[in-house]
């Protein structure tokens, strides 16, 4: 429990750090170097949730190392990874659930995972071809793939908390993924 508050309290420290930094600069090349102010500047885009994206990958020891033709592609790979992650759950909610209310939207939110991974897959092809357009639309298809499954959820009895979290930390990854795929279109 004390590792959970200090890592929760070292994110909120790292988000307010990366957001005190003043952009200074609107328009980006796939070659620039991430830097903290770099990337506060990317979490600032509408609409993304900036806290989240700057406790997403500030923490992570690679950000910092690459252009930001690389944190697409970084991105890319930890959305399509919780992809799978979330889907793997769900299907173990669905095997699993003695609540015959749930087989339904849960089947809903696998087929939408499904979707959603083989979207996420296209951003990856897409950003590595440097078709930051392309990829920016197949994120945002990614999302638009699991947006049946949390209506479906909501108001059911027995549906572990954790999964409409997952969602949408899912939902907020793909957002960061569409936005900073499209500051390269541009």
């Amino acid at each position: 429990m004390a590792f959970s508050c200090v890592t929760r309290d070292l994110i909120s420290v790292l988000s307010l750090l990366l957001l005190s930094f003043t952009p200074s600069s609107s328009s980006f090349s796939p070659r620039d170097k991430v830097t903290i102010g770099v990337l506060a500047q990317l979490c600032a885009k509408p609409p993304i949730y900036d806290h989240f994206c700057a406790g997403w990958l500030a923490p992570d020891p690679e950000t910092f190392n690459l252009d930001i033709s690389g944190l697409v592609d970084l991105v890319l790979q930890k959305t399509q990874l919780f992809a799978y992650k979330n889907l793997a759950m769900m299907k173990g909610l669905m095997r699993t659930t003695n609540d015959p209310r749930l087989k339904a939207p849960y089947t809903t939110c696998v087929t939408g995972y499904e979707s959603a991974i083989k979207a996420i897959e296209g951003a990856q092809t897409f950003a590595t071809s440097k078709s930051y357009k392309l990829a920016s639309q197949a994120a945002s298809k990614s999302f638009d793939s699991i947006s049946s499954c949390e209506p479906n959820l909501k108001g059911q009895q027995n549906v572990p908390a954790y999964v409409p979290q997952r969602n949408l930390m899912y939902g907020r990854m793909c957002t960061v993924d569409s936005v900073f795929s499209s500051v390269l279109s541009s």
